[in-house]
């Protein structure tokens, strides 16, 4: 751990590390998986497996996606919040567009 990491409050590093986990461990994660489907070495079962949890996070598997699906009423606000700031984001290119030019 870093130096700073040791001033932090636990809250703080289970807050820190779950950012982490969600942007450079998620693509650590995809990249490896994209990796072993496409190894002409690798395993059948590895690639069977790296496939599987690419479609299940693509949210191809045909079940509800964790962070996609869930009804709006189920959703803490936090989950809302994230939603909302993912929606903007999707739309904002659409909307600058001059829908008259």
């Amino acid at each position: 751990m870093s130096q700073h990491t040791h001033e932090m409050t636990p809250a703080q590093v289970r807050r820190h590390l779950r950012e982490r986990m969600e942007t450079e461990g998620a693509l650590l994660a995809y990249e490896t998986a994209v990796a072993i489907c496409r190894d002409t070495r690798a395993p059948a079962t590895a690639k069977a497996s790296a496939l599987k949890a690419l479609l299940y996070v693509g949210g191809y598997d045909g079940k509800p996606a964790p962070d996609r699906d869930k009804p709006i009423s189920e959703m803490t606000l936090q989950e809302t919040e994230a939603l909302i700031a993912r929606l903007k984001g999707e739309e904002a290119p659409a909307l600058s567009e001059d829908v008259f030019g």
